[in-house]
């Protein structure tokens, strides 16, 4: 049988090494992943890599656990180097309804370093985008994939978290935003040409910083920030050889190795006395394992975090109400898993119940209703082929009502379930011919 599960790091465990050890370079990862599929005996797979986590996402099949697909990533990763430290508490292994759990939680933005933050959302359906699209996944995750993305329209539209959406940005200009309040305007260094870069450019031309740097390695496309905000445009080989007068040093590449190292920052500190690092990136694009010069200041992802947790105080309430959303949505995901798991069962019965409702209506047709007119037949078989869809497959339903049932679920979800909510009662029988539950039945029976 097969089973849904996930591996991942997030930034909560501080372990900024292996997070970027684990973060696959864009180059390579097709090659990687498909690699990783086949080394790990995973059937589908779903790779999630943001600035502060890295997620697998897959299917398993037969009756291994969570625990042996991470050693086989772990493996795959550390094949050729063991350098980097790392403990079983880095990680997180959840399975199963645990792991929808998690992926309706990561999707509505509940376990975002900044709660309620917009990108994760985007991000998350490029990563499903990116495994179709190079054939990573079969049937299952898609099937996963529009359960968490309708989840998280649910929370967007349903609690205030969309309407009062923070995001990384917000931290970082907050950050900045300190800089030039206590020293006006100051010379300010954006590498690289992402989406964060044109938010922070936004960001300073709305405080009024004229002097914005615009460093990339390509240098052609660091013109084309220039001349949508202004500003100048240096490649990344002149802005460390040069060494431009800069405050602030905003970096958030895709660089697999360190932009600024001791020797670099030492030659800008040079010219900048004090420079502060806001270093976005995974891997980390500023070497901070050598010392530097008094006057540097380095920020990176694992900074931001704890100004993160002032937002995730303020925003209780909005969150609380997030949570019932998704318990309410984890319990019709098993509901649907296990009727889903039932229909090929009830399928069967249901092709043999109508055969054997058919014969034993032609028999009293052709018997003691044969004074019938053709009109009434069709009534009566009409009503009698709804009779057999429903008692065919309520059967279905109840069962994975009676196993979901609140007190048979997790304590989380349990309590997070709205009061008087009795999902195993059974749904009283419509006797009328036209009212026999037809929607209910064509859902279940699809794709049978």
């Amino acid at each position: 049988m097969e089973k849904l599960g996930i591996i991942g790091v997030n930034i909560r465990s501080q372990n900024l090494k292996l997070l970027e050890h684990l973060t696959i370079d864009p180059s390579e990862r097709v090659r990687q992943l498909e690699e990783l599929k086949t080394f790990a005996g995973l059937s589908e797979l779903v790779y999630l890599a943001t600035c502060n986590r890295v997620e697998f996402i897959f299917i398993r099949s037969g009756h291994g656990q969570s625990n042996d697909i991470r050693n086989r990533i772990l493996d795959f990763f550390f094949r050729d180097e063991n350098c980097i430290p790392f403990s079983p508490n880095d990680f997180y292994v959840k399975s199963n309804f645990d792991a929808a759990r998690h992926l309706f939680e990561v999707a509505s933005a509940l376990d975002s370093l900044v709660v309620g933050e917009a990108q994760i959302l985007g991000q998350i359906k490029d990563a499903f985008s990116y495994a179709e699209e190079n054939k990573l996944i079969g049937k299952m995750l898609p099937r996963v994939f529009r359960h968490v993305f309708k989840v998280a329209k649910k929370v967007r539209t349903e609690t205030d978290l969309g309407k009062r959406s923070v995001s990384m940005v917000s931290l970082v200009t907050s950050t900045i935003g300190q800089v030039i309040q206590a020293e006006g305007d100051v010379p300010v260094a954006l590498i690289g040409v992402g989406e964060m870069t044109r938010k922070l450019a936004k960001f300073l031309i709305g405080r009024k910083i004229k002097n914005i740097i615009f460093v990339n390695r390509t240098y052609a496309k660091a013109v084309e920030l220039m001349e949508l905000y202004g500003g100048q445009a240096m490649s990344l080989d002149e802005f460390l050889s040069a060494s431009p007068r800069a405050r602030i040093v905003c970096t958030a590449t895709s660089s697999t190795s360190p932009i600024f190292t001791t020797e670099s920052i030492k030659e800008l500190q040079a010219v900048n006395p004090q420079i502060l690092f806001i270093d976005l990136a995974i891997p980390r694009d500023v070497d901070v394992e050598n010392n530097v010069e008094n006057g540097i200041e380095i920020r990176n992802i694992s900074d931001l975090k704890h100004i993160a947790e002032q937002n995730r105080r303020e925003r209780f309430r909005d969150v609380d109400k997030a949570r019932e959303i998704v318990s309410r949505e984890v319990i019709r995901y098993r509901k649907e898993t296990i009727e889903e798991q039932l229909r090929p069962v009830f399928n069967q019965s249901r092709e043999q119940s109508h055969e054997f409702a058919a014969s034993g209506l032609n028999r009293l047709f052709d018997t003691q209703l044969s004074h019938l007119e053709s009109s009434d037949r069709e009534a009566i078989s009409r009503w009698v082929d709804k009779m057999v869809n429903y008692v065919t497959y309520q059967p279905a339903r109840s069962i994975a009502d009676r196993i979901v049932e609140p007190e048979n679920i997790d304590p989380i979800s349990r309590d997070a379930c709205l009061p008087g909510a009795q999902l195993s009662q059974k749904p009283a029988i419509d006797s009328s011919a036209g009212n026999c539950d037809d929607e209910q039945i064509r859902l279940f029976r699809k794709g049978a």
